[in-house]
């Protein structure tokens, strides 16, 4: 059944999203990590919609906030819990892998991106958990302000919050202590903190609601954006003896610190996520496209599929003897389309006979309860 809360355009983002992270873990595109940060957008403006949206909104400032984390985790955590589960049964009979036994703990708590900064991973299966953690952090905090904070002050804060993502990329980098110039672009890239700009600027989309298709167009600054950061880093790396296609290194993928890119790229990125989804918002042949039944289904599943491609990728790994993206390029390309066709079918599996069961149990167990204290 179709829910009519739902967007279908926003859905189609949210598969291209999910594909464009797949496309980098086969080797096929090295900038597909921009698609979490479409996922960091996207989530943004949805839970600030269903704020909005609250039909509840006369209870509790507690009531509220218990039962969006109630909400959250029960769309979160139990197909997250079955992931889990799956990687402990192949690790089980694995001794070489007994480092990973050692991550749970993060992984549980949903703490695993400071666990990835300090410690790394020892598990490919779980090395993109990290982002789940980025993003039930955000969902702990970012409610306060939605629900703390006077209606007519939230946008302010709101606004005053994106303004200060880039200088607190800055803070952090600064006083970051390794030496190592991939081990600091990554404690940036994964710090929750240093992202918050991103999910607050599709909260401000959110704000905008009935004055979104009379907005300017986003596309223009952010493709502006986009052009300056990396025309500027060509520049530098020109400056720094680089020549060829090398001027193209570590600008939008590689390791992205030095000269301020680990503080720059995120705006360009952000804005160029947020432009997506006004788009999608707004209408047109755009919007059309990403609505599309066949595309707007893969979003609707993505989470599964985020979680799953990882182990579909093991499990190819396992049966050709190596890394899809250590292949020629010829080979990941088919490899890239069986893992992404793979991996749609299970978590469209999993939607429908774990998830949604799960979901509906659980919205009828907190009627139940509510029902018993009235």
């Amino acid at each position: 059944m179709h829910d009519a809360t739902r967007i279908d355009a926003v859905d189609g983002l949210r598969a291209l999203a999910m594909s464009l992270v797949i496309a980098q873990h086969c080797g096929l595109m090295p900038c597909g990590w921009i698609g979490v940060w479409l996922f960091y957008v996207i989530s943004g403006y949805v839970i600030t919609r269903g704020f909005l949206g609250e039909r509840d909104a006369d209870s509790s400032t507690g009531e509220r906030y218990r039962s969006f984390l109630w909400r959250r985790a029960l769309r979160i955590v139990p197909v997250y819990l079955l992931y889990l589960g799956l990687n402990v049964l192949i690790l089980w009979p694995r001794p070489e892998h007994a480092a990973a036994w050692r991550e749970l703990p993060s992984l549980l708590g949903f703490v695993f991106n400071w666990q990835m900064i300090f410690a790394g991973s020892a598990w490919g299966p779980f090395g993109h958990l990290w982002t789940l953690s980025i993003e039930q952090q955000f969902y702990l905090v970012f409610p306060l302000l939605v629900l703390l904070l006077p209606a007519r002050m939230q946008w302010r804060a709101t606004v005053a919050l994106v303004l200060a993502g880039p200088l607190l990329r800055w803070a952090w980098s600064s006083a970051l202590p390794f030496d190592d110039a991939g081990q600091r672009a990554f404690a940036v890239y994964a710090a929750s903190f240093c992202h918050a700009d991103a999910f607050l600027l599709g909260s401000l989309i959110a704000r905008s609601g009935a004055r979104l298709p009379a907005a300017p167009r986003l596309w223009v600054p952010a493709l502006g954006a986009a052009a300056l950061y990396v025309g500027s880093y060509m520049l530098v790396n020109r400056n720094l003896g680089a020549q060829g296609i090398d001027v193209l290194r570590n600008v939008v993928s590689g390791v992205l610190t030095g000269q301020g890119r680990e503080v720059l790229v995120y705006v360009a990125v952000d804005l160029l996520a947020a432009a997506l989804l006004v788009q999608a918002l707004r209408g047109g042949a755009l919007a059309r496209l990403f609505a599309w039944a066949p595309l707007a289904h893969v979003g609707r599943v993505s989470y599964g599929g985020y979680l799953f491609h990882a182990l579909v990728l093991w499990c190819t790994a396992e049966l050709i003897g190596g890394k899809v993206r250590d292949q020629a390029l010829w080979l990941r390309l088919p490899l890239f389309a069986v893992v992404w066709a793979v991996t749609v079918l299970i978590a469209s599996a999993s939607f429908r006979w774990f998830e949604t069961p799960v979901a509906r149990w659980g919205r009828t167990l907190r009627v139940r309860r509510a029902v018993e204290v009235a």
